[in-house]
């Protein structure tokens, strides 16, 4: 196999210390498989005595496979992630089994527990309990001191009790998570001289792939591994660390220059070449990414000879959501009429709440599309069915039933009765029979709740009388749900921001139907669509077809097309970035977006977004494209 330069110099590096700063498309994998057949052929290295570590078992078992069709053989090189290496080391010192390791489904419902034991009642929001999952991940795998630790979840003596009460659990239940297996290793090495020795003596080279994405706490780990001999060869792109709320530091590269710069036998090669993107792209990209200020400084050229006459950067100002999601359902059909297979488009977004409208309108137009990270069904979610509530309330008080689809006038009432709070009692809702003016008639001495009661009344007479996101808009703003929200959110030390979010798309949804009756058809199409999708991907059926993901989840991945949608400033940079660290990984993970794309690029901005206007995002005009 022909290398460049750079390739050759990595591939054929020997004995010492080396960092290999990758850029996209540039053959990192091909780099390392190439390097332990080098090692194991030309250098006579035992295979037993090299160690290969990534950070999923996806990745491991790709490269595992491409270094057995290289070598023609499986050999003995280890090949597996850090927590396979670590639970290894556990096993091997304290008889743990598979059992010991915390299971998702336990996870949640610890955190949960410990969570309402911290004095957050009702805690039932998933997205939350995923945030504070994410943040005492984050805290593990620093090194960081619990007190000095700020949670962007909630107050910092509520996370501290959660977490202390989560920990206390675990050590009940005889469990360890993920981030566990890294401390409990990192006493046992330092407690345990003759532990870290052996497993020293167990392997002569070690080589890491996405080094930008290790966490201090590993890079400890593997450096103390490593000591008898120096031989670490990293593999990673400062400019592709996105994942901080793991843990994650950029930093470790500059980190492992500074421990090994002056090693006998370090090397640092750049591998500059971009063997996937156009030229038009890697050079959008490389005035993206060299805003950031801390870096590497490097120059990515492309390295493509063959162009498709159809290559492109586009960017597109649309009126609307309704708009964007058209354009790029239109774009998609016309590309796939040109001959371009389904399955090499793809959509990326921020966040994973974006896509609901664009997959309805994929349905619609009977393009097969494969979601490739969780879509949360925001429908299911309890800000949802509070919105649901009040419409179908509504619809009931118009009509004068007490019962629709199943649910009763008393339900509904009693899902929304104090959203916002209208000081309607228990013993009130405790009642059989209840309608608006037996709730009225039970406060004669209280004006304030009467006219509380009345104003419900009021305001589900107009919400009867208009269109879905009028509906949805007259809700949040004049009923007050809103506040609600905002009120929720700070009883319980919560940033009201994600509940907003939900309330957003929900109202963004409603936006494209006439009627309650269409909108209620189209939630009812999606939710089983999604759980379709769900069971199909348990089963490894899913159909082919566009490619649906989320900025973190195309790392790794490339497609002939590529369309960015919400190129906004609420969107990327995300709008809860604050800091110049923040914004700087906002950039990086934009940066990873673009570089997915090998031929056309689609970046859309809609000006307009529920009645708001849009600002376009600042990262265009870095690239010099707005």
């Amino acid at each position: 196999m022909r290398f460049n330069k750079e390739q050759n110099l990595a591939v054929t590096h020997t004995d010492g210390p080396c960092m290999v700063l990758a850029g996209p498309g540039s053959g990192k994998t091909t780099v390392i498989v190439n390097r332990v057949k080098y090692l194991t052929g030309e250098m006579g290295v035992p295979p037993e005595k090299i160690l290969v570590i990534t950070f999923t078992r996806s990745a491991a078992k790709e490269m595992k496979e491409r270094f057995r069709i290289l070598s023609g053989s499986e050999q003995g090189v280890s090949f597996g992630t850090f927590h396979a290496l670590f639970f290894r080391i556990l096993r091997w010192t304290f008889n743990y089994d598979i059992s010991n390791i915390l299971t998702e489904e336990e996870r949640t419902s610890f955190l949960r527990d410990a969570a309402e034991k911290a004095g957050i009642p009702s805690f039932g929001d998933n997205d939350l309990l995923f945030s504070l999952s994410s943040e005492i991940s984050c805290l593990k795998n620093s090194g960081s001191d619990l007190n000095g630790f700020k949670s962007m979840v909630t107050d910092r003596k509520i996370f501290r009790n959660i977490y202390e009460e989560f920990e206390r659990i675990l050590r009940s239940e005889n469990k360890i998570d993920f981030d566990d297996m890294l401390l409990l290793c990192s006493r046992l090495f330092d407690e345990r001289e003759e532990v870290l020795k052996y497993w020293q003596d167990v392997y002569d080279y070690i080589l890491i792939d996405e080094f930008q994405d290790i966490c201090p706490l590993q890079y400890r780990l593997t450096k103390r591994l490593a000591e008898n001999h120096d031989n670490i060869f990293v593999v990673g792109d400062d400019d592709q660390s996105i994942y901080s709320f793991r843990g994650a530091d950029p930093g470790m590269l500059f980190e492992f220059e500074k421990d090994y710069g002056r090693c006998k036998g370090y090397e640092k090669i750049i591998l500059g070449i971009n063997y996937r993107c156009s030229p038009e792209i890697t050079g959008y990209a490389g005035k993206l990414i060299s805003r950031n200020k801390k870096r590497f400084k490097k120059e990515i050229k492309s390295g493509r000879t063959s162009i498709p006459r159809t290559a492109t950067v586009l960017y597109r100002e649309l009126p609307d959501l309704k708009s964007e999601v058209a354009y790029v359902a239109g774009m998609i059909e016309k590309l796939i009429e040109n001959g371009i297979d389904k399955s090499d488009i793809a959509v990326l977004y921020r966040v994973n709440t974006q896509p609901g409208s664009l997959i309805g309108k994929l349905k619609e137009r009977n393009i097969s599309f494969c979601l490739r990270d969780h879509v949360p069904n925001i429908y299911e979610h309890w800000v949802a069915k509070n919105i649901f509530a009040y419409i179908e309330l509504a619809e009931l008080e118009m009509n004068k039933k007490r019962e629709k689809n199943g649910k009763s006038w008393r339900e509904l009432f009693l899902s929304i009765a104090n959203r916002p709070s209208r000081y309607i009692m228990r013993d009130t809702m405790r009642k059989k029979n209840l309608d608006l003016e037996s709730v009225r008639a039970d406060y004669k001495d209280k004006a304030y709740v009467r006219e509380r009661i009345d104003k419900l009344k009021f305001d589900l007479s107009m919400i009867a009388r208009l269109d879905p996101p009028a509906k949805v808009k007259y809700i949040r703003k004049a009923v007050g749900y809103d506040e609600f929200l905002k009120k929720y959110s700070s009883e319980r030390y919560l940033d009201p921001e994600s509940l907003f979010e939900i309330a957003e798309e929900i109202e963004a949804s409603a936006s494209g139907f006439r009627t309650y009756a269409e909108w209620k058809e189209h939630i009812e199409r999606y939710t089983e669509d999604l759980k379709q999708r769900h069971y199909e991907k348990q089963d490894k059926k899913e159909e082919a077809g566009v490619n649906l993901l989320t900025f973190h989840a195309a790392k790794g991945l490339e497609f002939d097309s590529l369309f960015i949608l919400d190129v906004s400033e609420e969107y990327t940079p995300y709008r809860k970035a604050a800091s110049s660290k923040e914004i700087e990984e906002e950039r990086r993970m934009f940066y990873v977006a673009v570089t997915r794309a090998k031929n056309r690029l689609f970046l859309l901005h809609p000006t307009d977004r529920l009645g708001r206007k849009q600002i376009p995002s600042r990262f265009l005009k870095e690239m010099e494209l707005d």
